[in-house]
Parts: structure tokens; sequence; C-alpha cells
């Protein structure tokens, strides 16, 4: 059985649905040899990707690059044959295809979003969701959701959960801690984004209602200066940003923080609270969307609307040692529920109905 997979997400860098992409590669060079797996990437591109596989393929194929490629040149090249697309977008109209879908933010929350951003993927899921064979989307929120905007779905949807243990893969890297001055289990980690959906306005008003703590706020992210105005930083001396960070970077805060806030208004799956979690990390987080799905029970939660609630969540963090080491251990319980293997063999699952 031939079977190609859409590898753009290797041209692309490495965000949430890069990852899942490259994380369900992996597994399937490992699981399974039965097929003829062949990897379809833009000409001259391999220069610039490091993979090293035992079972799938490597093509460069087309003259084109991104969207274009990805509309014309692909579906011509894989014609009947069955096409695996792990990050949103796909051909328009191939019917062979499966296509993972990891939520439907343009829909529900589009805000944060260009106009032309959110015409173009809804023109790309509607169109998807009547011509694949299968959908397959991340947390039974998100299917729901999607269901809720593409009726149509309904009988061809497929939830399969993401995973966290490519985190027991990454070397910690300590530097980052020295090089900040930071304690460990005395600051509150968290990681910046620009878009509206992540909800940061709310730590920083929270932060400002909190005249009178005095600990360590670890900000990590790269485009912390956009996110936070000079005054927010003058008026919070707690307030620290170290800016963009590598994986193993990023592994040594989350094992060493007091604990991780996550505000997100909106998430198909929230993987960083799991990573928290994988690390020993007590995860606080809003009730919002996809969250309660993933974490259950080994999380603080709040109104992603209500900076008492996050406050309250804080104080107990910091004055009761007994709850932080309870949701240390719901957290490091939490994350066996979810692994890449049984997120690939959903997957093998589906590409066998089509032998």
């Amino acid at each position: 059985m031939k079977i190609y997979i859409n590898g753009r997400f290797l041209t692309q860098k490495v965000t949430g649905v890069q990852r899942v992409a490259h994380e369900i590669v992996k597994q399937l060079d490992n699981l399974e040899a039965s097929m003829e797996i062949i990897l379809l990437v833009p000409r001259n591109t391999l220069q610039d990707i490091e993979v090293d596989f035992q079972n799938i393929k490597i093509k460069e194929i087309g003259f084109l690059k991104g969207h274009l490629w990805e509309q014309l040149e692909l579906p011509l090249y894989t014609l009947n044959n069955l096409l695996i697309n792990f990050c949103n977008t796909a051909p328009l109209f191939k019917k062979n295809q499966i296509v993972y879908i990891h939520d439907a933010a343009v829909y529900s929350r589009p805000t944060g979003y260009s106009k032309n951003f959110v015409r173009w993927y809804k023109l790309l899921y509607l169109s998807t969701s009547k011509f694949s064979k299968r959908i397959i989307t991340v947390s039974d929120f998100s299917k729901d959701d999607l269901v809720k905007h593409l009726p149509n779905l309904k009988d061809k949807i497929t939830v399969s959960h993401i995973a966290v243990d490519h985190m027991d893969k990454v070397a910690f890297d300590d530097s980052i801690l020295s090089e900040n001055d930071l304690k460990e289990k005395q600051y509150l980690l968290a990681v910046s984004s620009m878009h509206p959906n992540k909800n940061f306005d709310l730590i920083i008003k929270t932060l400002e209602e909190m005249a009178n703590f005095n600990e360590q706020i670890v900000i990590a992210g790269g485009q912390n200066s956009k996110v936070f105005s000079n005054t927010f930083v003058k008026k919070n001396p707690n307030v620290k940003f170290v800016g963009y960070v590598t994986d193993e970077q990023l592994k040594s805060l989350y094992s060493k923080a007091r604990a991780f806030i996550f505000p997100s208004y909106y998430e198909g799956f929230g993987l960083p609270p799991l990573e928290a979690m994988s690390l020993g990390c007590p995860v606080i987080a809003s009730t919002a969307a996809s969250i309660p799905e993933v974490c259950e029970e080994a999380a603080l939660y709040f109104d992603p609307d209500s900076s008492v609630e996050l406050k309250e969540c804080i104080s107990q963090i910091y004055e009761d040692d007994q709850i932080v080491e309870e949701m240390r251990n719901k957290g490091l319980q939490r994350k066996e529920a979810f692994s890449w293997e049984q997120t690939t063999k959903i997957l093998l699952s589906e590409l066998k109905k089509y032998k």
C-alpha cells in the first residue's frame, strides 16, 4: 500500500501543529513497515531538513512552494493515492486524503486573525470536510465545535488526542535559570503570545491588582515587548522576561517553576499545560474550550475573564504546599494517559480501512 504524506510542515517553523506532524511521522517510521510511505516536500528544501527515517522515504517534487505547491503540484503528483495532511491545510478538492483539522478557531474565535486568513481557512475547511475521506481532530471539544460549523463532518470525523512524551527525549538546559537569577520553585511560569485568544491581558491585569505579591513571574516567548508595555515592566519589577527559549531551556523552566499559568480563551487541545505536568509542574489553567478535557482534575482552574479567580489560584500555590504536591502528583498521573504511539495507532487504524 502506497501512502503519501504532505511534507510541507518540514519547511515551516515547529509550532503546535508542526510538532504533531513531526511526532506522528517519527512513530509511523517506527511502527509501520508494511506500507510504502513517501513524504513529499517542495523542491530545493531537503538541504534545510534534518530527518533520519528508517522506513519512510522523502521525495522532492514540483517547482512551486507554499500554498501553490500544496494546491497545484501536490494533488497532481498524488492523483488517486491516499494523502495524509497533518497541519490544517490540504488540497481543496482531493478526495482520497485524510486531513487533521486541529480546531475551529476561525469560526468560533476569529479575533486576532486577518480577514483574508479567516476567509481562506473557512474555504479550506469547507472544501476538505466535503471531499476528504476522513477528518481527524485532537479533542472532543474540537470535534463538537467543528461539527457545529461543518455539519457534514458528523459521520467522518475521528478524535485523536495528541501527546507529550516527546519531552522525555529533550535534555535540560539549566543555564536559563542561572543567567536570569531564578530560584527553583520560587517563580511562576507563563509563555507569552501576541494572539488575543491566549488571553495574556488577564495575567497583566491580575499582577497589577496584586500589590503585595513579591514573587517572580517568568515570561517566556519571542514577542514580549509587543505584549507588555514599558509602563507595565516598570510597575512590575518582579516580572522577568527571558525572551525566546529553546526546548531544552523550556524543559528546565517547567521543571523548576512553582506553577505554570495557562489563561487561554481557546485551544483545540492545549499542549503546554500537559508539557508542564509531564515535568512535575503544577498547572493553573483556564476553564475554557478543550483545557478541562485535557487536564481533567490535574489543574487548578479559573474563569478566563476573572482576575479574582486567578489571584485565588496563585495564592493557593504559594500558601499551601500540600496543594502544590497534590497537583504535581495528579499532573504526572494525567500525562500517562497520552502517548504519541497511541496517537499514531489511531491514524494507522484509519489507514488500514483504505487498504
